[in-house]
């Protein structure tokens, strides 16, 4: 019975000892630039976020005390209304290589691991081509879609022609093949691409300066006691910040607020078996003795 007791009060001296938190080492570190005043904030998650974290899993906001900050991942799916929608909707001039193979035209455009879904052909040129359009990461190819582009008649003398599809994985780049058969290859002025953005949200507290950690392939979707609800984002105003330069310097964020109730939850538990087992234990002997 004594070395049970002994045994037992060892457990619980090195439960009570233990952390269930350790703090999380993160590879890389963001500096969210914003107005610093108080309310909802967003930042659109870049190329850099996508290649350097654990598929998003391992996003930690913090704080300028290194404490973690409550967020959520938002995309164009969470927007209800036509105004929140189009705040997930970016449309900018893109990087272009044009090269010839044959009677084909290779156009690669740089799409920096977002969700492509349209593409725009800026030209003075009258075309009528089929084409085949491809997205490309650094593991694969995969189709997205075919047709034939034309802008016959022309109705204005810069006439932009639009690819559109609904497959929107990020990609890095996008490769367009026109086909131009007898015809000669086309000559543009510009690429436009529309991407859906994802973003992460947080609430600014207007007393801290922010940072965006990530790089830790342990980590896993964070979960808060007091989650932002996703709604928000359909009812309150949404300031937009931006992310500094990724710098690669290892840090250790502080353990979360929620930190003693997870603790606690998982001590009263061990308390309570202890003590059961302590007076089953107490009961056979009674019964050993009586007999």
């Amino acid at each position: 019975m004594h070395k049970l007791i002994t045994i037992l009060n060892i457990f619980l001296l090195l439960l009570l000892a233990t952390p269930l938190y350790a703090g999380s080492s993160f590879q890389y570190i963001r500096q969210i630039q914003s107005d610093n005043l108080i309310g909802y904030k967003s930042v659109v998650l870049d190329k850099d976020v996508y290649a350097h974290s654990n598929q998003l899993a391992d996003l930690r906001v913090l704080n300028d005390q290194d404490e973690e900050v409550p967020y959520f991942i938002a995309s164009v799916q969470d927007a209800s209304t036509e105004t929140a929608k189009e705040s997930f909707i970016l449309l900018e001039e893109a990087q272009y290589v044009s090269t010839q193979e044959g009677t084909d035209t290779i156009i690669t455009i740089q799409a920096n691991h977002l969700n492509a879904f349209r593409l725009e052909l800026i030209t003075n040129d009258t075309i009528e081509r089929t084409y085949g359009l491809f997205g490309v990461t650094d593991q694969s190819t995969h189709y997205l879609s075919e047709g034939e582009l034309s802008n016959l008649p022309p109705s204005d003398s810069s006439m932009k022609k639009a690819i559109d599809w609904t497959n929107t994985p990020p990609v890095d780049k996008l490769r367009l093949i026109v086909h131009n058969r007898d015809a000669k290859p086309i000559i543009l002025n510009s690429i436009k691409v529309k991407y859906y953005l994802t973003k992460l949200v947080y609430k600014d507290l207007g007393s801290s300066e922010y940072r965006l950690a990530y790089g830790n392939d342990t980590l896993r979707s964070a979960i808060y006691d007091v989650p932002i609800n996703k709604a928000i984002i359909n009812k309150e105003v949404i300031t937009q910040s931006t992310l500094g330069a990724e710098i690669s310097a290892p840090i250790i964020a502080a353990p979360p607020k929620t930190f003693l109730n997870q603790k606690l939850l998982f001590i009263i538990p061990s308390l309570v078996v202890i003590l059961l087992l302590m007076l089953g234990v107490r009961r056979k002997l009674k019964k050993q003795t009586k007999s």
